[in-house]
């Protein structure tokens, strides 16, 4: 078990490793067993009710004609959870005698009563000390690398390096966010006026929940991960910049604007899922000697995409191209995009802030938002260079390539640092490549050219702290079977 000390001078103790190195994820067992099952029993009683209707052949659907029931099956799967029971004349009796004696049953078993705790007696005094300790708190590392220790101070600065960006942000007074919010308000709500039949009811419903969920605290919440796989730059540890915004104004417009984009990054040339379907697609690769693996990585890519160009060229993409996206009204999408992407009002502590360029990691449609808008440049890259690369995949802000190398080194280099430049141009986003070589690390795979066929083994960055859930978690058993396959 461990964790990452990222303090200046290694002031957390190092006991911390017997109770951090549990993961982020350990769930400590409560003092005492739970003693009112009150909403428990309400819920199996209402989906009891529900199962048992149904079974009964009470299938609404069934009687839609051909326009309604497209429209069920094709319906936003944003939704708001439904508080719908059945009425208890349209059930059979005996399956309230049957809810009452089982409800009975458990009501003699479950008493409260003191639980045994899954920490050692030692741990419970650690995550008092920690806890009470006001000079370190403990956020996450990027890429899942595990827990780390940093002191306050450090943990702020690292934030305010990138909150004193002006390129990016606006620091704002209480009133002036406020009054963004606002503005952005009465946008949202003219936009679901013009398109409410167009989004349909289920979605319609589920912004409008958000936005009256969210009203009282209407901003996103920033906070920072600390990038240990970049290593320390300056005499700093580098960090990624997060903003959450299920807490803002525009969460609930941010997810119907995600599931419209998803479909049309699907579509795009270099687009692919994961790990599994690129694994799929380089075990039909047949390679010649002269074809080499090259990645590239783009710097920042969130923070770098330049919100004003991007709007301009997606909405102009979208129009060019809506006879392939027939699965939403072009109209709303494009009016949604800049209400989404201009619209990161959040807080850090007292401060108030503006993100008036790039996109937030952390906002709902920022994945496909990235695959699409370089994606129009790249469209173009690779017909130009598709004689020299046959072979191209991106994963957001990582792409992974076969290279055709020169036999002239010459020629090679020139047209290896073309392609490159030309890869650079597209509003300021920077992108690193790997030389092209035999050998590749790319997401969780390493992968080389062995008799021109490819083949993949495991990678994993050597900061992993390997922080599988325990088994004494108090997670539902349940869970726990599952944890294998999903760590």
């Amino acid at each position: 078990m461990a964790f990452h000390d990222l303090t200046k001078n290694k002031i957390a103790p190092p006991s911390a490793k017997a109770l951090l190195g549990l993961g982020s994820k350990f769930i400590v067992t409560p003092e005492t067993t739970t003693a009112c099952l009150q909403k428990s029993f309400e819920r199996i009683r209402r989906d009891f009710s529900i199962s048992v209707f149904f079974a009964s052949g009470n299938d609404e659907y069934l009687d839609m004609d051909d326009y309604e029931y497209d429209q069920y099956k094709n319906r936003s799967k944003l939704y708001i959870k439904s508080k719908w029971k059945p009425r208890e004349v349209d059930l059979p009796s005996w399956c309230f005698g049957r809810l009452d004696r089982f409800i009975s049953k458990v009501r003699r078993i479950f008493k409260q009563r003191r639980a045994a705790s899954n920490l050692l007696p030692y741990q419970n005094e650690l995550l008092e000390l920690l806890l009470n300790d006001p000079e370190l708190i403990f956020p996450e590392t990027d890429k899942g690398l595990g827990p780390c220790a940093v002191t306050y101070d450090q943990y702020v600065e690292a934030c305010l390096k990138h909150l004193r960006n002006t390129e990016c942000y606006d620091i704002l007074t209480e009133q002036e966010a406020k009054q963004g919010i606002e503005e952005l308000e009465i946008l949202i709500e003219a936009w679901l006026h013009d398109y409410k039949n167009s989004i349909g009811e289920h979605a319609h419903k589920f912004i409008k929940q958000h936005m009256a969920a969210n009203a009282a605290s209407p901003f996103g919440q920033f906070y920072a991960l600390f990038k240990i796989h970049k290593g320390m730059k300056d005499g700093a540890w580098p960090t990624r910049p997060v903003c959450s915004d299920v807490t803002s104004l525009a969460h609930g417009l941010g997810k119907w604007v995600n599931e419209q984009l998803v479909p049309i990054a699907r579509k795009q040339k270099s687009y692919f899922k994961d790990s599994f379907e690129l694994k799929k697609r380089l075990d039909t690769l047949v390679l010649q000697p002269n074809e080499l693996l090259m990645t590239c990585d783009a710097d920042s890519m969130y923070t770098n995409l330049q919100t004003e160009p991007n709007l301009k060229e997606v909405t102009e993409y979208i129009r060019a191209n809506e006879h392939r996206f027939n699965h939403c009204n072009i109209d709303a999408l494009i009016e949604a995009l800049p209400l989404v992407f201009r619209s990161n009002y959040f807080k850090f502590g007292d401060l108030y802030c503006h993100q008036k360029s790039g996109t937030a990691m952390g906002t709902p449609p920022a994945p496909p938002w990235a695959t699409i808008t370089f994606a129009i440049h790249e469209e173009k890259i690779l017909q130009k260079w598709s004689e020299l690369l046959p072979f191209y995949l991106r994963f957001i802000d990582d792409g992974i390539g076969v290279w055709r190398v020169d036999a002239d080194p010459a020629v090679f280099e020139q047209q290896w640092t073309e392609f490159k430049s030309e890869m650079q141009q597209w509003y300021g986003l920077t992108w690193t490549f790997t030389e092209p070589s035999n050998t590749v690390d790319f997401m969780d795979l390493t992968i080389s050219i062995v008799d021109g066929k490819i083949e993949t083994t495991i990678f994993e960055k050597s900061q992993n702290l390997y922080l599988y859930i325990p088994p004494h978690s108090s997670h539902p058993r349940g869970v726990l079977t599952g944890l294998i396959f999903g760590q």
